[in-house]
């Protein structure tokens, strides 16, 4: 269950009000409250399948706050008296959550659509409740703020919808999600336009940066909550293969998906193959980013040299010095794929830490 941020103030003061460290943990062990607290906790199974009665774990008790998608309150300590609170914490949130479900705005209603916490009839009701079509061509485009909080980012956000069809919503401290109308002539040519437009605009507007993932188009409302996941993990990838990048388009990124599921281990065995101590000097950040500009430039040498501000015969000089060092001339199409995908496979190793 994904908590909103005017859900977890009220929780937070409920929390603030016992006179003991106390925690709000969620289905997967993650801490939402304290926010900014990155620790997470292994939810004992004996909890998971009884989570409305107070567990003692390592001098902690805890306790879910309903059977279905609970949130779990924890306190330090294991006494009489820090159960019967527990209980009654996770009592007074449980009602919260109950009211704050039964008065379901649109902005929630499609939170729970896309992260796939309602389905079948449940699912369809929903979408009548807040007309919202259940056949129309949608993508969905995930939007992570870095370095700003979501209120402030949905704010400036409003201006940006372009049809009376298109929806945000939170869907996280730093997130928010678009439900956003494909054009029958424009496709996603056009959706790429408008974040790209989007992405420069708001950092013309606010001097940082947000970076946008895009999903395949989906004729049926049902299918939302696949968009939405390939929306986010546009971005998982894009942010690991593609620094200088700030909007990526899921079907674009074929490659970038097929080498992210290459375990870390293996991708960084395969890219020592070629990036180790021996080859450290050769491969500088100058060289790097001359033979990434060639790739950028379809293997064009003339085009290439005239990016770089260097003469055609430096560039060849350059990628002779490869050619000697390593064995692969990248002038030729099938040594600079195999050269690009051992240099990819390095960056993925490395992609845990740009996870959404």
């Amino acid at each position: 269950m994904y908590l909103d941020h005017r859900i977890t103030v009220k929780i937070a003061r409920i929390l603030d009000m016992v006179d003991m460290s106390a925690l709000l943990l969620d289905a997967g062990g993650n801490v939402i409250l304290p926010e900014g607290d990155q620790r997470v906790f292994t939810i004992p199974e004996e909890l998971k399948q009884n989570p409305t009665m107070p567990f003692v774990y390592g001098a902690m008790t805890l306790i879910g706050t309903a059977e279905e998608q609970p949130v779990y309150v924890c306190l330090h300590g294991d006494s009489e008296d820090i159960k019967k609170c527990a209980v009654l914490c996770a009592e007074l949130i449980n009602l919260m959550l109950r009211e704050d479900m039964s008065q379901t705005s649109r902005e929630q209603a499609l939170r729970m659509m896309l992260r796939g916490e309602v389905e079948g009839s449940e699912f369809e009701s929903l979408a009548a409740e807040h007309d919202i079509a259940m056949q129309k061509p949608r993508c969905v485009l995930y939007f992570y703020f870095q370095d700003l909080e979501v209120e402030s980012a949905i704010g400036l956000m409003s201006n940006a919808l372009e049809d009376a069809d298109d929806l945000i919503t939170e869907v996280g401290h730093h997130a928010v999600a678009m439900l956003k109308t494909v054009s029958e002539d424009g496709g996603l040519a056009d959706v790429e336009e408008f974040a790209k437009a989007f992405e420069s605009s708001f950092l013309t507007e606010t001097g940082t940066t947000v970076f946008i993932g895009i999903s395949d188009a989906r004729d049926e409302l049902i299918a939302i909550p696949e968009a939405f996941e390939e929306a986010r993990n546009a971005i998982n990838v894009g942010r690991v293969y593609h620094a200088a990048k700030h909007v990526f388009i899921y079907r674009n990124l074929l490659l970038e998906r097929f080498l992210s599921d290459v375990s870390p281990e293996m991708g960084a065995g395969y890219n020592a193959c070629i990036f180790n101590r021996s080859t450290a000097r050769l491969f500088n950040d100058e060289m790097v980013h001359t033979i990434e500009t060639f790739f950028d430039n379809s293997l064009n040498l003339s085009e290439t040299a005239r990016k770089l501000y260097i003469h055609r015969n430096t560039l060849v000089y350059r990628l002779e010095k490869v050619q000697h060092a390593i064995g692969l001339d990248l002038r030729n199409f099938d040594d600079a794929v195999t050269f690009k995908m051992m240099m990819l496979l390095g960056k993925g190793a490395n992609s845990r830490r740009f996870r959404l």
